[in-house]
């Protein structure tokens, strides 16, 4: 598809997932309506503490049980998020299930709809970029037209949701794609343009947040910022340590994973009794903290309830993203470091008079502290703060905290939460693009023919002079019927007959050792690599060269069933036909990506 009419889809793709999330927007409020008989997604907390205490409790419990009951549809059995988008995109060529989406959209409607105490972004991203992906497959896109299209879904998913085209188009780039070239940049913002105009046709052009004019008031003040982010890192593997820890008390009990999410909710409807505020995206808590607002007293319950609800949330299956939580935390920190700075003392005021900031700057530099931690994404967080907010007076702050709390989350284990989920199912995807790239790609078009036949009983002299006849360096050994039973190489006989004469040489060998020379001159078995070490016609570049490697071997034979007690042999697989191909390889994807080799 030439760059034209991919701008054309790119457009396309960055309106149609505009209204998927508007959809998205509305079956949450729907749910919201019909559980507590008003929707607001500002004044959630305001409606539900209206209401009666057993109502509280039970929209959550029955919120949780849908959600259980619709992930026993999915693959998995369990809510699909930017995660997965993430290993799509560096392991399957941008390729995603379309039937997941739908029900991880259901879930995540019905779980935020609900009251469960996450955000709706990492649905949206997961929408968006399944959508792309379907349509990717369905126009048979190259991989790098697919990474491109499945960002376009991405970001105009983040910017329907927070009206942050700008940020949008850094996260699909920093997150989800994982590199930045002009070819993929191009796209990207056509399709955020576009989500921009459905958004403002529908929703208008309000900031998400409307806060005060805020200013750095002294420099003074960033190494206290620096704290904050490294507090913002801290928060962020608490979270994790909590979903880890309800995760793994959900196995020890043995209780059904489609109930999780149930007992979860009463959980959430319980501490939303005292502190309604916790509940779905909570945007009073955070809409206070941010404009200073917010009472002393409120902040470190909150922060304390939110991060428990969070973790257990995540740790029990409910459907949900994490950004909002984040956003949430960080302006609670952030706000908390003030009260507590004020109480003790140490803020900048108390060293130099008129120069402390107010609590909004400390809650918006909390914000940005744990979502660039919880992302592993610090550009693209520091410029959604940006835009959701419209406050570009505090950047110095902003983004001494974000880069501090994501050095912090990047000396751990995993980087980032998306990372941790990865990891939690054994995914790896630090290998590396090119890596990623050439597991996609089978040898089956490697295999060559060009090997000699031989029986596992001839001697070694004659299997010498057989190669030497035949111009070849690698034999296929069978045994008396024919079926494949190993391989040599003609190195391997060299190296085979050189151990054999360093014992003749040896003047002080035993009649024994002598024996034991003439024994192994009559058979192979010394010197062969036996019919395990193969690999099939659909293993990947990457495995069948780190088998050469772990074997000490420059070839590999192929056989048509690995599983079989009788494999077929299919030809052998050169190391040199492999690093070309990887060559190959490589140089097309740069070619793509950025239009050199």
């Amino acid at each position: 598809m030439n760059r034209f009419a991919f701008f054309a889809l790119a457009a396309v793709v960055g309106a149609v997932v505009g209204l998927l999330i508007l959809a998205l927007i509305q079956l949450i409020l729907w749910v919201q309506l019909i559980g507590f008989g008003e929707a607001s997604e500002t004044r959630y907390a305001e409606i539900v503490a209206a209401q009666p205490a057993w109502r509280i409790i039970l929209v959550p419990a029955i919120g949780g049980l849908l959600v259980g009951l619709l992930f026993t549809q999915v693959p998995g059995k369990r809510y699909h998020g930017i995660a997965d988008v993430m290993e799509a995109c560096a392991l399957n060529s941008a390729r995603m299930p379309t039937r997941i989406d739908i029900f991880a959209a259901l879930a995540a409607a019905v779980s935020l709809g609900s009251g469960a105490p996450l955000g709706r972004e990492g649905p949206a991203v997961h929408i968006g970029a399944s959508m792309s992906a379907w349509l990717a497959e369905r126009l048979h896109l190259d991989r790098s037209q697919s990474l491109a299209l499945l960002g376009c879904g991405a970001a105009a998913a983040v910017t329907m949701s927070f009206n942050a085209p700008v940020a949008a188009v850094i996260f699909a780039l920093e997150v989800i794609v994982g590199y930045y070239t002009l070819r993929v940049f191009a796209p990207i913002v056509v399709a955020c343009v576009a989500a921009v105009v459905v958004r403002h046709l529908v929703l208008g052009k309000e900031v998400y947040f409307e806060l005060p004019n805020y200013e750095l008031a002294a420099f003074w003040e960033l190494p206290l910022f620096a704290l904050v982010g490294v507090l913002g890192a801290g928060i962020v593997y608490l979270v994790i340590g909590v979903a880890h820890s309800t995760k793994l008390g959900w196995e020890r009990v043995v209780v059904p994973y489609w109930l999780r999410p149930m007992f979860a909710g009463i959980v959430f409807g319980v501490v939303a009794l005292e502190l309604p505020m916790v509940l779905s995206i909570g945007f009073e808590a955070t809409d206070l903290a941010l404009r200073g607002d917010i009472s002393a007293n409120l902040v470190l319950p909150l922060l304390v309830a939110k991060l428990l609800l969070v973790g257990i949330a995540i740790g029990s299956g409910c459907a949900g993203g994490v950004f909002a939580p984040a956003v949430f935390l960080g302006a609670l920190l952030g706000a908390g470091c003030w009260t507590l700075l004020q109480w003790l003392g140490l803020d900048a005021a108390s060293f130099l008079p008129n120069t402390g900031s107010q609590q909004g700057v400390y809650a918006l530099v909390g914000t940005a502290a744990v979502a660039s931690a919880m992302l592993g994404a610090p550009i693209s967080t520091v410029l959604i703060v940006f835009e959701m907010t419209g406050d570009y007076d505090i950047t110095v702050a902003v983004m001494v905290a974000a880069a501090v709390s994501s050095t912090v989350m990047q000396s751990g284990p995993w980087g980032s939460f998306f990372r941790w989920q990865l990891a939690n199912r054994s995914v790896n995807i630090t290998t590396g693009r090119d890596i990623s790239l050439l597991m996609t790609h089978q040898v089956a078009t490697l295999v060559t023919d060009r090997y000699s036949i031989a029986k596992v009983t001839d001697e070694p002299l004659a299997l010498q002079a057989q190669l030497g006849r035949e111009r070849k360096r690698i034999a296929v050994l069978v045994d008396d019927e024919g079926r494949f039973a190993g391989s040599v190489s003609l190195a391997a006989l060299l190296a085979h007959w050189h151990a054999q004469d360093v014992i003749t040489e040896d003047e002080h060998a035993s009649t024994d050792n002598l024996d034991e020379k003439i024994q192994n001159d009559a058979q192979l078995l010394t010197c062969m690599a036996p019919k395990e070490v193969a690999v099939g016609q659909a293993t990947n570049i990457v495995n069948a060269l780190n088998l050469m490697a772990d074997q000490e071997l420059d070839y590999l034979p192929v056989v048509d069933d690995m599983t079989s007690d009788a494999p077929v042999i299919q030809g052998v697989l050169l190391k040199s036909d492999l690093l070309a191909a990887h060559y190959d390889v490589v140089k097309q994807a740069r070619q793509d990506e950025f239009g050199i080799t």
